[in-house]
């Protein structure tokens, strides 16, 4: 209990979040095989209060979920397996509904309250409040518990606590790109950042997924100075270190192969996220321009009827999914939510939905700016 231990996906039955939603859509011909990457095959009972647990969640039943969930939690030793669940029901389903963020914590407080004296009870809902960066949660947890097992978390808890509440900008903007052998279309959306800027007070943050081509050339001819090499291809999970390393006081992560962008685009989300302080997390709606046939085509993140128009100031933001092209967050908001501890990332399963999920803990909502060129290749 002396070591800090976060969850992982198991990818082999669990590879994304569309694997989990196909389970709990399709039901139980499915059933078998989660039931047996909970460890559950020899536990009928428990399977089948899983299993309800999953699909009335799915159905956005919180009330018989939770009760579900608390049945299946009753046995003690059935609280290994619930850590995999909570696992799976917050981490990797971005279900997208404002109520479960009430449903999750008060689940975690009754749970706790349940089983105050199991060690594996503890470490679970301490694990699901650090993920969330429920700082003062989590330390009214923590004080209940015997000190010697848990002073690496009370450390981990006060440390990221302090850095939230401390943290002090060096620049206004902080622009973060990942790539990975794609050296001409880095060299020229690098080119385009520094044409369309709108402020001067900006630095980049290069992470590099074990190029072999002829990046390196490219971030010197630029004069990228904070770059960081990874000597393996961690994807899109590589952004954990870039944000961390983040100095500005607005996160604007970029991918590399964005070819296109707006006129000030970092003045343009700085200003939504100010006019909009309730939303936390702004992208631009982006454009797909095919390079073999020329073809340009408007990329939506869901159908249009999903989405919020608010308008405010002369300005219009549309309320929902948001794409991670060229989106801004502060980098206290991302500090506060706890950054991305707790689960590594992957193309299916992104720092869109885990950025959101912790907002909307917090009852902040992401959104979309319309009608700005954002061109992204393919």
């Amino acid at each position: 209990m002396n070591d800090m231990r976060e969850f992982a996906l198991a990818p082999d039955l669990l590879p994304d979040a569309e694997a989990v939603n196909a389970f709990m859509s399709e039901g139980m011909p499915r059933f078998a095989a989660l039931a047996a990457h909970f460890g559950l095959e020899h536990d009928p009972e428990g399977a089948l209060q899983l299993g309800i647990a999953l699909q009335t969640y799915a159905r956005r039943d919180t009330e018989q979920a939770a009760r579900a969930l608390k049945a299946f939690a009753a046995s003690e030793s059935r609280l290994p397996a619930l850590g995999r669940v909570f696992e799976v029901l917050y981490k990797a389903i971005n279900s997208g509904f404002r109520s479960a963020s009430t449903f999750w914590i008060q689940l975690a407080v009754e749970l706790y309250g349940e089983h105050p004296q199991v060690p594996e009870a503890q470490r679970l809902i301490l694990e699901f409040f650090t993920y969330f960066g429920l700082w003062n949660h989590a330390l009214s947890v923590h004080s209940l518990l015997p000190a010697e097992l848990f002073d690496p978390w009370r450390r981990h808890l006060m440390l990221g606590r302090a850095r939230a509440e401390g943290f002090q900008p060096k620049h206004r903007f902080s622009f973060v790109l990942l790539t990975w052998n794609r050296a001409d279309l880095l060299d020229r959306c690098l080119a385009e950042i520094r044409a369309k800027a709108g402020s001067g007070d900006y630095e980049i943050l290069v992470g590099v997924n074990a190029s072999v081509d002829h990046t390196a050339q490219v971030l010197e001819r630029h004069g990228i100075e904070r770059v960081f090499w990874n000597q393996r291809n961690d994807s899109i999970d590589y952004y954990r270190v870039l944000f961390a390393a983040a100095e500005g006081n607005t996160i604007i992560e970029i991918d590399d192969n964005i070819v296109e962008l707006p006129r000030g685009f970092d003045l343009t989300l700085e200003r939504h996220l100010t006019v909009f302080p309730e939303h936390g997390y702004i992208g631009f709606q982006p454009t797909r321009l095919d390079v073999m046939s020329g073809a340009r085509s408007i990329m939506r993140g869901a159908p249009d009827e999903e989405y919020l128009p608010i308008e405010r100031e002369g300005l219009t933001l549309y309320e929902g999914p948001t794409w991670g092209c060229c989106a801004a967050i502060t980098k206290r908001d991302w500090l506060d939510i706890g950054g991305f501890y707790g689960l590594r990332m992957s193309k299916t399963i992104g720092e869109e939905p885990q950025i959101t999920r912790k907002l909307r803990l917090r009852g902040r909502e992401v959104g979309l700016v319309h009608g700005e060129t954002l061109l992204k290749s393919y």
